[in-house]
């Protein structure tokens, strides 16, 4: 199926959302919303009104039940408001069955919805939910309007287009899809010199639309006239974030005093659009029309904008935690090499998934604090906090620490959690609008592993490693004494000579950039970019358990000889060789398979 996307100057119609559920309870496609008059309640099992996130009380009975309209079910009254589940969807006899007409179609209420929703004894009920505590709480959220408030779309002078993807456009029958399509602004705009000063969503399809993204890219990125896979940028040369949307977003609208530059001399003339879509069910028959509509003026603002993301990119969450945390750093040395001058941030907020439950990015200057730009307390998914500072922006300098920390609750989870694009893995970002956008050389700060911070090129000196950065260049690699010592003493995977245990014990116990937690974020860094590191990470995996047995032999040696001589262990380095490479080389079985799964792509 080729996929197309349709640039439109005007709002097409939005088709109704396809729901999984629905037509599993009677009346399903006709639950009224409380609140807001003549518009149902998509997904009748979330919190979320259209039917996404954390499940409601009807929801959590409706799982229990098998995801099936139960005489059970139909008798419970999950909202507590002396209404059974039947009694409020028009089945009160529970004998309604799939594909047929309910005992009654009018005078629906919400079976997780404590009715009437207003009264005083439904306002305090309590709930089971990380942010709304009651009822009440809930619904004055629920209730706001959802329309995009823009001050900026009525402004004189203000045109808009609309990218999306026409009728038709099929959803992949996977759990996870993440597509994109780069546009020439120089087809479709008229010559000028725009700011963009608003982008506002279109959603389509909301139980599979998890986020759309808007990219800048550079001049000599070709145009795409079908959707292409993608990652978590469009490519090498669509990096630059210039509005994101996800659920619970309204749009972007910039600063008053700024715009995104598009055309002219200096603004974007190549756009990627990217949509990520997530089909747990693998469902052949979704569609999907969702799309942004960009404002732009030829009366230009006082700034040109950017957005600057910081956080995480390589974690780990073990299962059965109730709070676990992860921790970046975009460090001094990286503001200093990225930010030529002083920004102001106008916007901030925070991105994580389902299991992110507080999160919070801080701004420290010369080792002290200086402020917040974000402190969510309990982080709700569904309704993310736009922390906004039009007012009073928020003043970075070069040398400036900025610290993400992301708290994570795995409690119900059987399995451990992995950084990753899919909706059930997580994420750990902070999204910064910030302008001028002539000051920042690049709009990423993101660390590896244990918080080493990509952009700083002091990282690997903190660890005694200060040639860090030469494990990411192949030619250095494949260049290097150590790739040719491995290549001479070494076979790949298979089998372990006696003279590659010697040398990896030796090297190891000489080379830092070999220990502990850096190494490990070496090995991954070089099994994501090249193929020479693949090559050097084979020829060490070959001996990995004879090296571990080895090093386990050493430092019990050296733990006798200090019993020995009637030293307390208290005084004893254990953080040095041969000690540390007990704890690195028992990390290295965890890379094996994927070095034996990475041996087919090359």
């Amino acid at each position: 199926m080729i996929f197309r996307l349709a640039l439109l100057s005007v709002l097409l119609h939005c088709a109704l959302p396809y729901s999984t559920f629905r037509a599993k309870i009677p009346n399903g496609e006709y639950v009224p919303h409380p609140c807001k008059p003549f518009n149902t309640w998509e997904g009748v099992g979330h919190f979320m009104d259209v039917g996404t996130g954390l499940r409601n009380n009807f929801g959590a009975d409706f799982n229990a039940a098998g995801n099936q309209w139960t005489s059970a079910l139909c008798k419970k009254d999950s909202d507590g408001d002396g209404l059974t589940n039947g009694q409020e969807l028009g089945d009160p006899d529970c004998i309604w069955k799939p594909n047929t007409l309910p005992t009654r179609t009018t005078g629906l209420s919400h079976p997780g919805i404590c009715d009437p929703w207003d009264s005083l004894s439904c306002q305090q009920k309590a709930l089971t939910h990380p942010v709304y505590n009651t009822q009440s709480e809930w619904l004055e959220d629920t209730c706001k309007s959802d329309e995009f408030m823009c001050a900026a779309k009525h402004e004189a002078g203000m045109r808009n287009i609309t990218l999306r993807h026409p009728p038709g456009t099929k959803i992949p029958p996977q759990e996870t899809s993440y597509l994109c399509q780069v546009i020439d602004l120089e087809k479709i705009l008229p010559p000028g010199d725009y700011h963009m000063t608003a982008v506002e969503p279109i959603v389509d399809n909301g139980y599979a639309l998890h986020h759309m993204v808007l990219f800048g890219c550079e001049d000599d990125q070709p145009e795409t006239t079908e959707l292409f896979e993608c990652g978590l940028v469009a490519n090498n040369k669509c990096q630059e974030f210039l509005s994101v949307w996800t659920v619970g977003v309204t749009g972007d609208c910039y600063d008053p005093k700024t715009g995104i530059r598009l055309l002219g001399t200096s603004g974007f003339k190549k756009l990627a659009f990217q949509v990520h879509w997530s089909n747990p069910d693998k469902r052949t028959d979704w569609e999907d029309t969702s799309g942004l509509i960009l404002y732009y003026t030829s009366i230009r603002r006082s700034y040109d904008a950017g957005i600057f993301l910081v956080g995480s990119n390589s974690f780990l969450l073990p299962p059965k935690q109730d709070a676990v945390s992860v921790k970046s750093t975009c460090t001094s040395g990286c503001t200093q090499n990225l930010f030529t001058g002083h920004v102001s941030v106008t916007v901030a907020w925070n991105h994580m998934h389902f299991t992110g439950i507080k999160m919070n990015i801080q701004v420290f200057r010369k080792g002290s604090f200086l402020t917040a730009l974000t402190n969510d307390t309990v982080f709700n998914y569904d309704k993310p906090d736009m922390h906004r500072y039009t007012n009073n922006p928020v003043v970075l300098m070069p040398g400036d620490e900025i610290v993400t920390t992301c708290t994570y609750s795995t409690a119900r989870r059987n399995h451990s959690t992995v950084r990753g694009q899919g909706a059930t893995d997580e994420m750990c970002f902070g999204f910064l609008f910030y302008y001028p956008k002539q000051n920042v050389k690049s709009e990423l700060c993101l660390s590896g592993g244990p918080d080493i911070s990509l952009c700083d090129p002091q990282a690997g000196a903190k660890y005694g490693c200060p040639q860090m950065f030469d494990f990411t260049d192949p030619d250095i690699v494949a260049g290097s004494c150590l790739y040719h010592d491995l290549v001479k003493n070494c076979k790949k995977f298979s089998p372990c000579l006696d003279e590659c245990v010697q040398f990896l014990v030796q090297e190891k116990a000489n080379n830092p950039c070999l220990r502990g937690e850096l190494y490990e974020f070496i090995q991954v860094d070089m099994l994501m970019t090249h193929h020479a590191g693949h090559e050097m990470m084979a020829m060490m995996a070959s001996c990995e358990t004879e090296v571990f047995k080895k090093m386990m032999q050493l430092t019990m040696s050296q733990m006798t000889t200090t019993q020995a001589h009637g030293m307390n262990d208290d005084n004893v380095n254990y953080n040095s060789a041969p000690f540390n490479g007990v704890m690195l080389v028992s990390r290295v079985a965890v890379l094996t398979t994927a070095l034996r799964v990475a041996a087919f792509l090359f």
